[in-house]
Order: C-alpha cells, then structure tokens, then sequence
C-alpha cells in the first residue's frame, strides 16, 4: 500500500512540477507561523525588548529615553515625566532581579508604501517575570508591555523607534493609550 502511494505521489510530481510541491509542503509546515510575526520584525523586536530590560535593570533613563525617536519625543505630551514616571515606578519594585522576558504570541505588523517610500508599525507585546535570587523562587507578579515599534519610515525624517509603549503589572488594558489618536504616547502603571 505504502508503495502504491509513493509511486502515485512521484507521478503527480512529475505531472504538475516539482516546485510547486515543494511550495505546497512549505505552506503546510509554515501554517501555523503564518499568522505571526515575519523573522525580521521579530529580531527587531527582540533588540528592542533587550534594550528595554537593560534599562530597567539598571535604571538606565537616558537609555529607556533614547528608544523613542525625536519625533515620537517631540508628540508625547510630558515625555520626560512619563520616562521618570517609569524609572521611579521600577526603582520601587520589590522584585530584585529580572529572570526571563518573552515575545508573547499577539504580536503583529503592518506596512505601507507610496512612490517608493515604505512606513512600518510592529506591535510588540512582552511579559517581564522575576525572581529572588536567593531563594529562586519566581513571583507571581509580572510586567506587561505593550509598544509600537516604526522599524522603517521614510515620511518623516526622525521617526524610527518606539511610538507608543505602555508597561504596566499582569494584564493591563490599553484603552487609555494614545487617546489622541496620533500614534504616539506612553502609558506607564495607570497613567
């Protein structure tokens, strides 16, 4: 039986193409990832998320700071108390070290392009989690960050880095992020 399938499975391979076979069990086995993140948008992505942990590990504000772009800094209405607003917030965490952070699965993007000129947005959610280090015991609280990453603009000069960012404990709703609708803001612990 198995022979009879194998025969039949080389002939139809024969008679419509190899490469169309081939990209059909691609499709098969690449299903599921469709619907997710494209490999570059996750590395940049991922850059960004190290450099955000960096930040808060050390409390680093110039750095938390230089993510977001000129323009982004230029739209967000009290930029530098938001950034403090989150430095002070991380300071105070009871939590001492951060074990692991992970690219959760809601993540998307979007592009567009005019005259050949190309505009990015990546969404980015990431959960935070942490432990004592001296016990190795891991707390039930987490941080939760929600961003919007412009990768690539070529419309406005200045514009790449994080535009919208909201950090917040467990699970957050984001409802009162970017309420001007102008695709730029940061929404820090209930702020």
């Amino acid at each position: 039986m198995k022979i009879k399938f194998i025969i039949c499975f080389l002939i139809a391979c024969m008679l419509i193409g190899c490469t169309s076979v081939v990209k059909v069990a691609r499709y098969v086995h690449d299903s599921d990832k469709l619907d997710n993140y494209i490999y570059g948008e996750a590395v940049v992505v991922n850059e960004y998320i190290e450099k955000i942990i960096r930040a808060l590990n050390t409390n680093d504000r110039e750095l938390l700071a230089s993510l977001f772009p000129e323009h982004a800094r230029s739209k967000i209405d009290n930029f530098d108390e938001k950034i403090d607003r989150i430095i002070r917030e991380n300071e105070s965490l009871p939590w001492p070290s951060i074990i692991r952070y992970k690219l959760n699965e809601d993540n998307n993007y979007q592009s567009r392009a005019d005259r050949g000129k190309i505009y990015k947005e990546v969404y980015a959610n990431t959960t935070i989690e942490f432990a004592d280090p001296k016990e190795g015991e891991l707390y039930r609280s987490s941080l939760k960050i929600a961003m919007v990453i412009v990768p690539v603009d070529d419309f406005h000069e200045n514009n790449v880095g994080i535009s919208i960012f909201a950090i917040d404990y467990g699970d957050f709703s984001t409802d009162g992020v970017d309420k001007e609708k102008d695709g730029y803001d940061i929404y820090a612990f209930g702020h």
